[in-house]
């Protein structure tokens, strides 16, 4: 089976979200159809993760596996021939097994866009048709408060018997205020069901002076499914980007995975160093091993552009070690390195 990945833009206006579904009409299974239709297997896709309703999406990422080898080129073509216009396929790549579209998601970026000027027909889809002056100085001061690990549960609406652990990381909210054009970008490694729409809302309470904007220290402290019900509308909303991390080597017990912001960092270094020797192979590339699931650390991983080296916390641990060296083969082939370097378990 091959695995591609893909990049997929669209307008979520006529859709009843991302998730296929027994009522309505879903962007998923516009695009399995397709898929299916072209491949004549029973093709199901993975994404990073849904969008509600009315949300638009830039950069939505989904895998599919399938028998069927064709170029990357083609797969886009041959999809997109068959899609509606408001559905566009951007990219397709061919990846490894290892990539999984929603457990290999490091952050996201979602925009909110709210126009303040006169009604516009041409982004009325697009971003949320606001013409009430807002005091953006106060909602910038506001965003501060929401910057960082929070409990959520103020702030969204998944039930809390679905989702009992509602803490989130927010890594940064930027603005970029353009005229009457204002665009407000949240990036963290997951978000909560309406949770950006309702930040956005208070921000949006804060610009027009109905709260203060300490006040939603208050209301994140509250932890309160009541206290803040206000949902901006869901066509501002836009999942603007997917950014990935690698995985070297997986195994049903482990894996070597890049760092990640949660990750203690190796002293001496910065994420972003690791991160950026590993986007420009520039040795030595280090990637932390974990168990796979509840991602305890075990130990790391180093290759130096000679050698790789896992050292491992234990004994267990160099025993989910062994079973990495088929995968690391694999790696080091895909990455342009000798798929026979050597390797080393410590």
């Amino acid at each position: 089976m091959i695995r591609y990945k893909c990049t997929v833009s669209y307008v979520g206006r006529d859709y009843d979200g991302w998730q296929s579904q027994k009522l309505g009409i879903s962007v998923q299974e516009k695009i399995e159809a397709v898929i299916r239709s072209i491949t004549q297997e029973h093709n199901n896709i993975i994404a990073s993760g849904r969008t509600d309703a009315g949300v638009n999406a830039r950069a939505q990422v989904f895998q599919f596996d399938t028998e069927r080898d064709m170029s990357e080129r083609k797969w886009m073509g041959a999809i997109n021939g068959y899609l509606p216009k408001d559905i566009h396929i951007m990219k397709v790549e061919r990846v490894s097994r290892r990539f999984h579209a929603r457990y290999c998601v490091r952050k996201k970026t979602y925009v909110y866009r709210i126009n303040t000027g006169p009604y516009d027909v041409f982004t009325k889809d697009i971003a949320c048709q606001c013409p009430i002056p807002l005091d953006t100085d106060r909602m910038i001061e506001a965003s501060k408060y929401l910057i960082g690990t929070h409990d959520f549960t103020s702030l969204n609406s998944s039930s809390l018997k679905e989702y009992p652990d509602q803490v989130r990381t927010i890594e940064s909210i930027d603005f970029d205020i353009q005229g009457d054009q204002i665009a407000i970008a949240f990036t963290g490694k997951g978000f909560l069901r309406y949770m950006v729409r309702m930040m956005t809302a208070q921000l949006i309470e804060a610009g027009r002076h109905r709260i203060e904007p300490a006040d939603i220290e208050t209301i994140l402290q509250a932890r309160s499914k009541t206290i803040a019900r206000r949902n901006a509308p869901a066509n501002g909303l836009t999942l603007e980007h997917v950014d990935y991390f690698d995985i070297a080597a997986l195994s049903p017990d482990g894996m070597l995975r890049e760092y990640l912001l949660s990750d203690v960092i190796p002293e001496g270094l910065t994420l972003k160093e690791l991160e950026e020797n590993i986007r420009e192979k520039k040795m030595p590339m280090r990637y932390l091993f974990t168990t796979r699931h509840s991602q305890e650390p075990l130990g790391y991983f180093i290759y130096d552009g000679s050698e790789g080296k896992i050292f491992c916390r234990d004994e267990e641990a160099r025993m989910i070690a062994e079973n990495f060296r088929e995968d690391l083969s694999d790696w080091f082939d895909e990455n342009g390195f000798d798929r026979n370097t050597p390797v080393s378990i410590r």
